[in-house]
């Protein structure tokens, strides 16, 4: 019964999580500029800033895609840094409707993921290269699609919140799934309806998402569960991740994460 009062007081804290924009406050502090940044301002600067670190991540991702030439690695490299892209948050000022141009770089890529995969269609183009197995444009309108429409979904109704930061740990903990289990995994098992898994992966993804949980809750300075509810979160990502529908599952992570973090208090 303990246990339960901390989460629901915990959760009702995280629902009332508010920011005043700490990229102003940095560059008061360190001298960058004389007076604080009207919160429009601040807001435009830290998307901006979203921009130039997805610019990075895109152009590093290429790099690993030619060096180790192996599209999964690329993918997954991409997809980490996607969700890792909550530690920009704290950034925005929500005392302004600005904070909602946090989604500005998943709803631009949502729409050229439509675009390249849809109508171009060219199996040439970089980003299909960096961004599908197997060099199919198509492949762009499932899990990159879906990644980034999930991005917007959360960027715009989960910012700052705890259910926010479980969803986007849970895509690491799938991120690590597939790259420990392309370099370590060795005991394969596959689901009906899903693709090839391995149990190293399966572990992986659990432990993974566990981290992200607390390191974002670092990070944006949201108070996480206990051991037990994080345990709980962890293992459930590793189900689902393992038993989703192929090239669906980052739709079945979200789904399954967002009636955790409603559910978990009732649970334990």
């Amino acid at each position: 019964h303990s246990l339960r009062m901390r989460v629901n007081v915990r959760y009702t804290m995280v629902g009332n999580t508010s920011t005043s924009g700490q990229l102003s406050a940095f560059l008061v502090s360190h001298s960058i500029i004389t007076k604080p940044l009207s919160p429009l301002h601040n807001n435009v600067a830290s998307a901006l800033l979203t921009v130039v670190y997805v610019k990075c991540v895109m152009e590093l991702g290429a790099l690993i895609r030619i060096k180790y030439g192996h599209p999964e690695l690329s993918r997954k490299f991409i997809h980490l840094c996607a969700c890792s892209a909550v530690v920009w948050w704290p950034l925005f000022d929500t005392s302004h409707w600005g904070w909602r141009l946090n989604v500005t770089v998943p709803a631009c890529m949502a729409i050229r993921l439509v675009y390249k995969g849809a109508v171009k269609k060219d199996p040439e183009d970089e980003d299909v290269h960096t961004m599908s197995r197997t060099s199919s444009p198509s492949e762009l309108l499932f899990g990159p699609l879906q990644m980034t429409l999930i991005m917007v979904y959360v960027g715009l109704t989960k910012f700052m919140t705890h259910t926010g930061l479980i969803i986007m740990a849970a895509f690491v903990g799938d991120a690590a799934a597939a790259v420990v289990g392309l370099q370590y995994g060795r005991h394969k098992y596959k689901v009906a309806f899903g693709g090839e898994k391995s149990v190293e992966g399966s572990i992986g993804c659990g432990l993974l998402t566990i981290a992200a949980c607390v390191i974002y809750g670092k990070i944006c300075n949201i108070h996480m569960l206990e051991w037990r509810p994080l345990f709980a979160i962890g293992v459930t990502s590793a189900l689902v991740e393992a038993t989703a529908i192929k090239n669906w599952d980052n739709v079945f992570l979200c789904v399954a994460m967002e009636l955790m973090s409603l559910h978990l208090p009732k649970l334990i």
